[in-house]
């Protein structure tokens, strides 16, 4: 009963924290592009906004839009993440026929830096690539995706944007798998140092 009890006070609740945005539910004329201040839970911090296209240059990697960092010139968008142990994941490609100097986007975080650069050298349709990256965040900080190429408003494109992670611990419940560890570790040293004598 010990053990049982060690082991429920080791695991600690964890909250899940999921997103994942495609950009699809944004309504663009088929071959057209829109540029907002928002999108599925994005925010833009930079330029002239988000860029929404469908089928405008390239192909999207799930359909029917795609986001271009570049829109009338270099944007950022981002969004707050709380504490946290989690996985990004993203699809990345070159604008098309674009050379790499106007197609980097950086993926960061305020508390952490640059996680990543994409760039590459756009070709006559979309490449897109998957990109990830995990981390673990001690406090709440913004997630940002910044083109950082030539202000030509032309630039590298993402789709399938997907965080997944769980929250991290607090301090109590630190203390509390520590006790239950060490409780565990306790009860089997008892055990076997228990020897069994005979009158």
């Amino acid at each position: 009963s010990l053990l049982a009890v060690a082991a429920t006070v080791a695991t600690p609740a964890m909250a899940a924290t999921n997103f994942f945005t495609s950009f699809d539910s944004i309504a663009v004329a088929p071959g057209g592009f829109i540029v907002v201040p928002s999108a599925e839970g994005w925010m833009a911090t930079g330029g002239a906004g988000i860029e929404i296209q469908n089928n405008a240059a390239g192909l999207p990697f799930s359909s029917p839009n795609l986001v271009e960092l570049d829109s009338h010139n270099n944007s950022q968008m981002s969004r707050m993440l709380e504490a946290g142990i989690y996985t990004l994941t993203w699809y990345y490609s070159p604008r098309p026929n674009q050379p790499a100097a106007t197609n980097p986007i950086e993926v960061s975080l305020d508390s952490l830096g640059t996680l990543f650069t994409n760039t590459g050298a756009g070709v006559g349709n979309t490449a897109w690539m998957q990109y990830s990256a995990s981390f673990t965040l001690l406090e709440s900080t913004m997630l940002r995706f910044t083109a950082t190429g030539t202000n030509d408003s032309l630039g590298g494109y993402l789709d399938d944007i997907r965080l997944v992670g769980s929250a991290v611990p607090e301090p109590s419940t630190w203390a509390m798998m520590l006790f239950g560890f060490g409780l565990v570790g306790f009860v089997a040293r008892k055990r076997k140092n228990t020897r069994l004598s005979f009158a």
